[in-house]
């Protein structure tokens, strides 16, 4: 207890130190949360408009996947950031375009239950 109480400089650095480091775990979970989300908004834009588009509306399923499959990818290139986090939670971008697909409905609770597991 008196080494407590004679360092009480160290005890209280060590301890704000804790404090911000659990702070900054909880706010780059949360963030990654809404990272994934936006990506997976994105990623049902370009499903979307592929499936509804008036020249692609008639093309099979693999065709209509890899065209989504390039599309994310070109959106994603710039956003190294968000291109890595889509790789980390699902391996590729086509799992990731299979998902969303597959999901579409139930995207965002499906996306929150998938982040949970993943970090």
């Amino acid at each position: 207890m008196d080494f407590i109480l004679n360092n009480q400089q160290i005890m209280v650095s060590m301890l704000s130190l804790v404090i911000v480091w659990i702070i900054s775990l909880i706010w780059k979970k949360s963030a990654d949360k809404a990272q994934i989300a936006s990506a997976l908004t994105q990623i049902l834009d370009i499903i979307q408009d592929i499936a509804n588009g008036a020249e692609t509306r008639g093309l099979d399923n693999d065709v209509k996947k890899q065209m989504a499959v390039a599309k994310v990818t070109t959106a994603l290139s710039g956003k190294k950031k968000k291109k890595g986090l889509v790789l980390k939670t699902f391996g590729t971008i086509g799992g990731a375009v299979e998902f969303v697909y597959r999901n579409r409905k139930w995207l965002f609770s499906a996306a929150g239950k998938l982040a949970k597991a993943v970090f």
